[in-house]
């Protein structure tokens, strides 16, 4: 009998252990996620008024999915559009690379480039606000939490990639006015509209949001097997390039889509 419930305890341990670890990427983000936007409400504190945030947006794309904005900090400057991201140990990255990786000891990751990120999420926010607000500057950041540390010493020049106690020097920089009252506050009735009223709505955006990107990756990967470019329709074709073998969209140079053999 005691054998028993020492195999349970052990079954259950093992249960509770990976559904932690299923857990963990979500975990970490969110708290990447909260430590951004205290620092985000500190700065709104102390603005008197003349910057508003906006947190965990879900913005409507053409294709009937969603582009998930962490934050969003309207002012008379323009709107800067902040990618959070909670990663440790050091980080190598340049503007345009696919990936960027992550070396924790001798144990390397690959993950998006973030830059490239909100750089989608710029381009569906574009979309959403229309033509009324086009005139409105966008500004790319990225706020990485100080267990990252940056080994490169890459150049960006399309975004700002920062720590939450630099995000303040970062808004500062923007000292010319471009928006005049009225368009600022139509433009925060319009970005309130994506926001969820309730946790319980806020669930159901994430779900939503979440099953879309399932389905498209799947979509895209029965594109892939079929060699069909699931960006534009073309063909892929094998190719071999510097970092090997890959297949490629034939409508290249108009489509870029590569994925990696291998």
């Amino acid at each position: 009998m005691n054998l028993f419930y020492t195999l349970l305890l052990l079954c259950l341990l093992a249960l509770l252990a990976r559904w932690i670890k299923s857990k963990e990427a979500e975990w970490i983000g969110s708290y990447g996620e909260y430590k951004v936007r205290k620092a985000i409400k500190n700065i709104e504190a102390t603005s008197s008024g003349k910057y508003k945030a906006f947190h965990n947006l879900y913005i409507p794309k053409q294709d009937g999915s969603t582009s998930q904005i962490d934050h969003v900090i309207l002012s008379d400057q323009g709107l800067f559009v902040i990618e959070t991201k909670n990663y440790s140990g050091w980080i190598f990255g340049d503007e345009t690379s696919k990936y960027w990786t992550q070396v924790i000891y001798k144990r390397k990751e690959k993950f998006l480039n973030p830059i490239l990120q909100n750089k989608g999420h710029i381009k569906a926010l574009r979309g959403w606000l229309g033509e009324e607000f086009a005139h409105i500057p966008i500004h790319s950041v990225v706020v990485f939490l100080t267990r990252a540390k940056f080994k490169s010493n890459a150049h960006f020049a399309h975004a700002y990639v920062v720590y939450p106690k630099q995000l303040k020097q970062v808004l500062e920089q923007h000292q010319t006015k471009v928006i005049d009252r009225e368009t600022k506050e139509r433009l925060a009735q319009k970005l309130e509209t994506v926001l969820a009223k309730d946790k319980t709505q806020e669930k159901e955006m994430k779900k939503r949001h979440v099953q879309t990107i399932r389905t498209k990756q799947k979509q895209t990967e029965q594109h892939i097997q079929q060699n069909r470019c699931p960006k534009c329709g073309g063909v892929l074709i094998v190719r071999k390039g510097k970092y090997g073998t890959f297949k490629g969209c034939n409508n290249y140079p108009k489509c870029k889509f590569t994925q990696s053999i291998g």
